[in-house]
């Protein structure tokens, strides 16, 4: 009994796998992940919202304490994860989104060419006035200021025309925002 209960308890175990595999209805792109890591990948979670829709897979992924994994791809600017953003989007609720509007500031510094694109002022998550805004809970970014330096200068290197206007909003957007406390 104690093997199956530290099974369901490790976010990297079995069960999770198994549990996100039958929720995802075992798709070929998860069906091809090693059964043993449990974690999804970018291919995985594609293959679950082309499958049962954003608001599901996102909904799959947190049960089985694996959204994580997505936040933490988008943070680092993994191009794969990004990509995922704009299909994730109709499926963020208020704490998924706040995860993701976070995790995409944290991107912004460091691939803002990859990221400006995927910000939407139709989806709230994805709104520039939001992540641009540094939506960080409390000590996530110990060097704020620092972060604010870094991310304009990231900014202010995008010239590309097509991007001017979500950048320009967004570099206003940092200069009036507050820090959370």
């Amino acid at each position: 009994s104690g093997f199956a209960h530290d099974h369901v308890m490790t976010k990297s175990g079995l069960l999770p796998c198994l549990v996100l595999s039958a929720l995802l209805g075992r798709s070929p792109a998860w069906a091809a992940q090693p059964a043993a890591s449990g974690a999804p990948t970018p291919a995985s979670v594609a293959a679950a919202i082309r499958a049962d829709g954003a608001a599901q897979a996102l909904g799959a992924l947190d049960d089985a304490d694996t959204f994580d994994t997505v936040i933490d791809g988008i943070a680092a600017a993994d191009p794969a994860w990004l990509a995922l953003v704009p299909a994730m989007g109709p499926g963020l609720d208020a704490d998924s989104g706040a995860a993701v509007s976070a995790a995409l500031a944290l991107a912004l510094p460091q691939k803002p060419r990859l990221v400006l694109p995927l910000l939407d002022p139709a989806t709230p998550s994805l709104d520039p006035a939001r992540v641009c805004a540094h939506p960080f809970m409390h000590d996530e970014v110990p060097d704020l200021k620092g972060y604010i330096r870094r991310t304009r200068a990231a900014l202010r290197h995008v010239r590309d025309e097509r991007l001017r206007v979500v950048r320009d909003r967004c570099l206003a957007t940092m200069g009036t925002a507050k820090s959370v406390p």
